[in-house]
């Protein structure tokens, strides 16, 4: 099939893409719908893609072979992981190729297709040879062990991190000491049925599981906090905070607004009697670098809240979005891994789209260093 290890090849340059094959003869190339070039050089130079905008090419070779590349531009001196780093799809009637830049010690990835395990593989490539007949969920995981600063007091904090995590979580040991990367793919054999979008709403909402949560600090005034007792789910009104970016009007000069939220903290004894209640503050919760352009709108979500009743790390996320009136996009952000995150996506009146799900690594996260996940979401589809 085509794929990176032989017959077409994805690599990043500065800001741009560069695509190369090796089969002989004339080859069409249509970049978003346009043609761009037509002729019998062995690759195609792209410098015309934004830094996180999905783009799509198609080509087509004089053999009658036909191949689709799903990727996006990088930047690298971007602070969000997988904006520095390509993640890319070759797509043919003979099967899926999933390329990525390789993360430095990590020694294996494992590859999920339709929320089911089905290879691990210590390159950074993986061959699907089942053609594609419907749109296909694929997602590849990967834990890198944290680097921890040899600095006066580093070991020590260190220690007394591992310390306050409860016996329950001991098992976490491994995820606490390693950063997770995670990237999505969503590949589509087939163009949308909804051409062109309008609407689109980001929903991210950090939230506590269980509802009841054992402060780890034993000489805290507060032993006990209320969590939010719930699992996954769009709709919850049960959150930590609650940040929506809502952007309207794509397909003319579109307009961006951001809501956000804090639910009300509180802690209690063991006896379950109120030691004390506030609500955090939302202030760092902000848009930047936000890019409006007809039929097209960048933005750069941050997050950092704490506990308004205690001295503890805060919850810090940060999102990139890049945004076109298509179905098509590639969202890329990071977090701390914990409490529990998730992010939701939502295309008009459609159905919201799950875009990333992480769980807590314990309440381990009131100490520090706490190791970040690093997730991408690239749509693979014209």
């Amino acid at each position: 099939m085509m794929n990176g290890e032989g017959l077409i090849q994805v690599r990043p340059l500065n800001e741009g893409i560069e695509l190369t094959w090796s089969l002989e003869g004339e080859v069409h190339v249509v970049r978003n719908g346009t043609d761009v070039y037509e002729g019998t050089e062995h690759h195609y130079v792209d410098l015309e893609t934004k830094v996180g905008e999905q783009v799509a090419y198609q080509l087509t070779f004089a053999s009658g072979e036909e191949a689709c590349v799903y990727t996006a531009a990088v930047n690298p001196k971007d602070d969000v992981y997988w904006n520095r780093h390509l993640t890319a799809a070759v797509v043919t009637d003979a099967g899926t190729y999933l390329h990525w830049d390789p993360i430095p010690d990590v020694e294996s990835y494992a590859i999920y297709r339709q929320g089911r395990r089905v290879a691990e593989v210590s390159g950074s490539g993986y061959i699907d040879d089942t053609p594609l007949h419907e749109p296909t969920f694929y997602e590849v995981r990967a834990l890198r062990p944290v680097k921890h600063s040899r600095k006066p007091g580093t070991q020590l904090i260190d220690f007394v991190g591992k310390a306050m995590t409860l016996g329950k979580e001991h098992t976490l040991s491994t995820r606490r000491d390693s950063e997770l990367y995670v990237m999505y793919f969503m590949v589509s054999p087939s163009t949308p049925e909804t051409i062109e979008v309008s609407d689109v709403q980001l929903r991210v909402q950090p939230f506590i599981k269980p509802p009841i949560l054992k402060n780890p600090n034993v000489f805290s005034p507060h032993p006990y906090f209320e969590g939010d007792g719930r699992s996954y789910n769009v709709y919850a009104e049960d959150y930590r905070t609650r940040t929506e970016v809502m952007v309207e009007q794509l397909r003319d000069v579109p307009f961006v607004s951001i809501k956000k939220d804090a639910n009300v903290t509180r802690g209690y004894t063991k006896h379950h009697k109120l030691t004390g209640e506030d609500v955090a503050s939302v202030d760092q919760v902000y848009l930047e670098d936000v890019s409006i352009e007809p039929g097209e709108v960048t933005y750069r979500l941050k997050h950092s809240v704490g506990n308004p009743l205690v001295i503890a790390p805060d919850i810090k996320y940060t999102i990139v979005a890049h945004l076109k009136n298509r179905p098509t996009f590639k969202l890329s952000g990071e977090h701390t891994q914990s409490p529990h995150h998730e992010i939701y996506l939502r295309m008009g009146e459609a159905p919201w789209i799950t875009i990333h799900r992480a769980d807590d690594l314990g309440v381990s996260f009131m100490a520090q260093p706490l190791p970040y996940c690093h997730w991408t979401y690239l749509t693979c589809m014209q």
